[in-house]
């Protein structure tokens, strides 16, 4: 028992720092993976096509846009690619919720080392171990969600709205009955 304790008191600042990181920078890269994911979207949901023509009696150039078809199963096809990205996303939010309690770890740790120690060094070095690593808890966890919620979240919920207006679009075209022949 004494072992895990000089180990956690030896190592959890730096398990802490080092999966903070870790973390932290999966969750950016996870970011950018949805905000590409979100751009292919806007694209595909604003797509708009060019139509140039020449007036033959002045020969002026014109152009003008016409809207692309886009349809349901390339939404679909994108959506599920954006849904797959966003499982990686929700896998390393529940880690978060992690870092206090490796904070707390570290300080029980710390306090149990208090307990057994006779000597005064060890005490003050177990002190150090408990604050200290719940202050990386703490700071890891503050500001992992503030990533989150500054990034992923955002565009997640963006990209949700986008895909349910599309949805009662599509809906309402179908309603309506306003489906052509071409």
């Amino acid at each position: 028992m004494n072992g895990i304790l000089v180990f956690l008191q030896e190592n959890m600042d730096f398990m802490i720092v080092g999966f903070g990181v870790l973390i932290a920078v999966l969750l950016v890269l996870n970011a950018v993976k949805l905000a590409q994911h979100k751009n292919r979207i806007v694209d595909a949901l604003n797509r708009k096509n060019t139509k140039g023509t020449v007036n033959k009696h002045t020969m002026e150039m014109s152009e003008r846009e016409e809207a692309e078809s886009v349809t349901p199963e390339t939404v679909r096809n994108y959506e599920k690619d954006f849904n797959e990205v966003c499982s990686t996303y929700n896998v390393l939010a529940q880690f978060i919720p992690l870092f206090p309690l490796f904070g707390i770890l570290g300080t029980v740790s710390g306090l149990m080392l208090q307990v057994v120690s006779k000597d005064v060094d060890t005490v003050f070095a177990a002190l150090e171990l408990a604050l200290s690593s719940t202050w990386l808890g703490l700071i890891f966890a503050i500001g992992l969600k503030v990533l989150v919620a500054l990034t992923s979240t955002r565009i997640i919920n963006d990209v949700e709205n986008m895909l349910d207006d599309y949805d009662k679009k599509f809906s309402n075209i179908i309603a309506q009955r306003n489906i052509s022949e071409e």
